[in-house]
């Protein structure tokens, strides 16, 4: 049996990240106006029945509510190894938070001797595992790096127009240290002969200006690391929204419920406390579609049809969530995907790097 390792050490931790990813809409929610969707006697509502989607999710798919995922590192071809000891580690770590924030668990992050193995190509089999070591993983999730440089550029002091040569050769200059860095981080689905579901390309660079003497710019190793650290811990915070809303949790819709004499409705959605849900939370409501390739290959497929705010009412493994069905784009049905919602607006007014020139999606 694999042994697993928790992606923030424990599940508390993951479902604090999460609470406090997705705290922020519910926060500006408030403050904008929106009601945290109060029920002060849920018992009084009646209880509405739903139809079905067809075909229902199985009991599996209806328990299966966090995901889970492994770590692989790919060799990086014209890198030294051991110059991404550090880097390697730091994008770990990084992914481990983004995991946790999203409540989802890293299971055997331990496969660095699997991602040597391959240089090309998506993860179709994780060779040198058992089967059953990664059955339990959803998610594969492959890093690669393929440029970790360091230059340098000396400019010459500045000399004023009655200045000689002679007057600034005394003077320092300018070296310009810059540290870049490039890595793809591959999201692949297990089981499902290493589709690729997503590729997230980071590129991105970090500067420092000194005065020196020597155009040689020479440079600390300790300043120097600290440099590169700084580029790539820019560079994977722009990972936060969209890796992270790919890793949120994942229930169903399975009850309806209407206030006596008036147009206010209710939905039990089956994700709660430890899924990291709280009052306030934003939720869509998703419409399953099924299709088959010409090659035989089942495609699923998802839409938003509806949003909604949890209210009070929540407990361990379910809540109820407030949401008017007649703004939805469809009819709501039991069994019907419901995941927490994580606008890309509400963190983008917040300090941080550019990601729009850093992260490429494909």
């Amino acid at each position: 049996m694999t042994e697993r390792v928790e992606a923030a050490g424990t599940r508390t931790s993951r479902t604090q990240g999460l609470r406090g990813l997705i705290g922020i809409a519910a926060i500006m929610g408030m403050i904008g106006g929106c009601a945290t969707g109060r029920v002060s006697n849920i018992e009084a509502y009646d209880e509405i029945a739903m139809n079905k989607v067809v075909p229902y999710p199985d009991r599996a798919d209806l328990r299966k509510r966090a995901y889970e995922l492994i770590v692989v590192d790919r060799p990086a071809v014209g890198i030294d190894a051991s110059t991404l000891v550090k880097p390697r580690a730091q994008v770990r770590g990084a992914l481990l938070r983004v995991a946790a924030e999203a409540g989802a668990a890293v299971i055997d992050q331990s496969l660095s001797p699997l991602g040597e193995l391959r240089t090309e190509g998506v993860l179709v089999e994780l060779e040198g595992r058992e089967t059953e070591d990664v059955t339990g993983a959803d998610f594969a999730l492959a890093t690669r790096f393929s440029k970790y440089q360091y230059s340098a550029e000396w400019k010459k002091p500045f000399k004023l127009l009655w200045q000689s040569e002679a007057d600034v050769a005394g003077k320092p200059g300018i070296c310009i240290h810059r540290a870049e860095v490039e890595v793809d981080i591959q999201l692949s689905e297990v089981g499902s002969d290493g589709k690729i579901t997503k590729t997230y390309a980071l590129e991105h660079s970090a500067e420092q200006g000194n005065k020196d003497l020597d155009p040689a710019c020479t440079i600390a190793p300790v300043t120097l690391g600290v440099l590169f650290e700084k580029a790539l811990d820019e560079a994977l915070s722009c990972l936060n929204i969209p890796l992270g809303s790919k890793l949120l949790p994942r229930g169903h819709l399975t009850g309806h419920r209407k206030a006596p004499g008036a147009e206010r409705h209710i939905y039990r959605i089956s994700l709660g406390s430890a899924q990291g849900i709280r009052p306030g939370n934003d939720i869509e409501v998703r419409r399953e579609q099924r299709s088959m390739s010409p090659s035989g290959e089942e495609i699923r497929e998802e839409r938003v049809i509806a949003k909604g705010v949890v209210t009070d009412h929540v407990r361990a493994q379910q809540s109820w969530v407030a949401l008017d069905p007649t703004k939805a784009t469809g009819a709501l049905l039991e069994g019907d995907v419901v995941r927490p919602f994580l606008s890309d607006g509400l963190l983008a007014s917040l300090s941080g790097p550019d990601c729009d020139s850093i992260l490429a999606e494909r």
